[in-house]
Formats: structure tokens, sequence, C-alpha cells
């Protein structure tokens, strides 16, 4: 088992050497966290219904950074998951699950605003280890604020467009208590934006104004060093044409289903604290990126924030989160 885990993490280990520039979508670093904002095939991979949401601040003090806020939620679907007197033909059954998401990421002048529901069907591959195939489908709203644009002709006067485009997702999620591994591609219509300052491209759309796909592979391992505490290091790579590959790669301490801190070092861009907080049905999370590019001398670096809650599904106790 050990050994097929090394297999299948080891090409994503390999890509830690590549360097990394900046991608379209809007950057996590509590991703780990909530695999579902980058695999819709994470949906409902839970027994209870799972809802979260985030506040990211990015380069602070620098004029325009980005800031990114999302709520998502998902669930399986079916009562029986939910308890626990499952029987081992309640433990193999295939089942359904749903969800969605918002976000809204502003940029300077410029922002993204976007809303999703996906759909993930769960089957067993052998009695300790699932996979689950998922597609989202939704509407994605870039928007252009010509109030915030400065010229170097004061007396220059740009007026605010918007475009609204069909956008869906697809992934692959196999994963069991003890690793997960999973590949996603977003954007994935690759839909054209209806709108450009060029002459005569408003209606058009101007050349390059459009959704690029990013490519996603994911991996991570739960390695128990005691009864209470355990180990998870996860890496995850990521790709969109042209820009090179960007590598994360993960580490994670935890202690129980009460506290856990964590590392990540984002490839030739920053490095990242981590530490979070689990009780009962609710879960706090708290990130900080220090930034290693020259752009650092600019910035106080980045900060995230994330809650979760875990709702019942019945009057019983919820399932602990034994993975993350």
């Amino acid at each position: 088992m050990k050994r097929a885990l090394l297999l299948l993490l080891l090409p994503l280990l390999l890509l830690a050497a590549v360097p990394a520039l900046a991608q379209q979508e809007a950057q996590y670093s509590q991703y780990m966290n909530n695999n579902y904002l980058l695999n819709p095939g994470a949906t409902g991979v839970e027994d209870y219904i799972d809802i979260k949401a985030s506040y990211r601040t990015q380069w602070v003090g620098l004029d325009g950074a980005p800031k990114t806020f999302y709520l998502s939620g998902s669930s399986s679907l079916g009562k029986w998951r939910s308890t626990s007197k499952r029987t081992l033909n309640d433990r193999r059954r295939p089942f359904h699950a749903v969800g969605g998401l918002v976000y809204r990421d502003v940029t300077g002048p410029t922002s993204r605003t976007s809303a999703y529901a996906s759909y993930a069907y769960n089957l067993v591959l052998t009695p300790k280890i699932r996979a689950a195939l998922g597609a989202s489908i939704g509407m994605q709203q870039f928007a252009v604020d010509g109030n915030q644009l400065q010229f170097y002709d004061p007396t220059t006067v740009a007026a605010s467009a918007a475009s609204r485009v069909l956008d869906g997702s697809v992934g692959l999620w196999v994963y069991s208590s003890d690793f997960y591994v999973g590949v996603s591609s977003t954007q994935l219509l690759g839909n054209k934006l209806n709108f450009s300052y060029g002459p005569d491209q408003v209606s058009a759309g101007a050349p390059g104004n459009a959704l690029k796909r990013h490519y996603f592979f994911t991996g991570g391992v739960r390695v128990p060093l005691s009864q209470d505490w355990s180990l998870v290091p996860s890496v995850l790579v990521k790709t969109v044409n042209p820009a090179p590959l960007s590598v994360d790669l993960n580490a994670k301490l935890k202690y129980g289903d009460l506290l856990w801190v964590g590392a990540s070092w984002r490839s030739f861009d920053s490095v990242i604290a981590l530490a979070g907080l689990s009780y009962e049905q609710f879960t706090i999370g708290y990130s900080y990126d220090a930034g290693l590019s020259k752009l650092n001398n600019y910035h106080y670096g980045s900060h995230e924030i994330l809650l979760g809650l875990r709702l019942k599904k019945k009057a019983q106790v919820v399932c602990t989160n034994r993975f993350w």
C-alpha cells in the first residue's frame, strides 16, 4: 500500500523544482482544508454537510492588491451515509453528492464574480478506497471599473464594462482515510470575454480576452505518529498555458481533531505558516504568506482566514474529520 502511494505521489514531487508565475484564477493558501475549491470530484466526500467561508487579502500595503472571498457547501445524498450503524453493504454503495460555490475576487479596477453548482458520483474501488468523478457548471463575470483607471492624460475618462460567460470544470478524486490523489481542470470551456477597450473591438472582444484552462494535480498522505498525533504531507501542482508550472509543498501536524499547525512552500514565490482549531462542528484556520520574490519589498505579506461548519444530517455524532 505504501509503495503504491509513493508511486502516485512521485510524479508530483518531481515537479517541485520548476519555477512558477502568477495564474489567472484566485490564489489560496488553505485549499488543502477545502479541496472542493479546486476539484469538483471532492464534492460531498464527508459524512456531513460541509460549509466553508474564507477571506484572503494578498500583498497587504500594495495598492490594488487582490482580495478574495468565497462561500462553499457540499453534501452527499442519502440518509444512510450519516448513520453510525451502516452495514458492510452500505459502505460499498456508490452515492451521489451535490455542492455549490460562490466567490468574488477583486484586483485593482478589475473584479471577478462567479457562482457554480457541482455534482459528483462516488463509487468503491476497494473496501478502503473510493473514487469520485465530479463536474461543476456556473457563470463567471469579469468587470472593469472605469472610475478606478488612471491615465497619463488626466482628462481621459474610461467607461466601466462587464462580460458574463458560461464556465465549467471537471475532476477525479481518489481517496481513503489515509491518502488522497486528485486531478482536475477548471475554466474548461475557455470562453471569450466580450469586451475590450481597443477600437472597434467592444462587441467582438479583443485577442487574448478569454478564460484559460487551468489544470491541478494534488496528493497527500496521512502518517500516524502516535495515538493523538499525525503528519500530513501534500503537494499541489498547478499549470496554465503559457505560464510555467507552479508547485506547492505542504506539511501539516495535527493533534487529534482539535488543533493543527502547518507550513507550505510555493515555488519561488512565498513561504506560508498555517494554524487552525476545531471544536465540535466549528473550524477556524489562519494562514500568513511571506513573499520570496522581488515584489516582497513592496508589501507586508498575505493573510487568509477560513471558517468551517460541519452540519449534522441527523441527531447524532458528526463524523470526525480524520484526514484534514
